[in-house]
């Protein structure tokens, strides 16, 4: 089960999300600050995630959340138009270790469908893989 919360970083009061993960993931992607209503300062999206077997396991302040540029978009069944959004969220757990969570949803007409096979990688695995492809896409060339 994932939580999420809004932190201040000066006064540290926690505020609760009604929305859905998405719709909150997919705001902070476009608007990454907001300020505190007690105090003004800047508020930090945190989100306390269960991977199970637990490995990764605990709150993360959410740094960034990424989406494409371009989302892909096909017909599916009953002929609904369905849309790929395949997000990459950097994380930042205890003693500023970051990771890159890669969680991603389907879209069918208004319901988000959840991706339950995300990724979870620290900073340098998720580089190594990066750093691998685009060696191979280059060589390709």
């Amino acid at each position: 089960m994932t939580t999420q919360y809004f932190c201040c970083s000066q006064c540290y009061k926690k505020s609760s999300i009604s929305l859905r993960l998405f719709e909150t993931l997919y705001g902070f992607s476009k608007v990454s600050t907001k300020n505190c209503p007690a105090c003004g300062g800047v508020q930090e999206l945190h989100v306390s995630l269960d991977f199970q077997l637990g490995v990764g396991d605990g709150d993360f302040k959410v740094v960034h959340a990424f989406l494409p540029e371009k989302l892909e978009s096909w017909l599916g069944e009953e002929e609904e138009e369905v849309t790929f959004y395949p997000f990459l969220v950097v994380l930042e757990g205890v003693g500023h270790k970051q990771f890159n969570w890669m969680p991603y949803w389907h879209m069918v007409g208004s319901d988000a469908r959840f991706g339950q096979h995300s990724l979870c990688l620290d900073r340098t695995q998720f580089e190594s893989l990066v750093a691998q492809a685009q060696e191979r896409t280059f060589a390709a060339v």
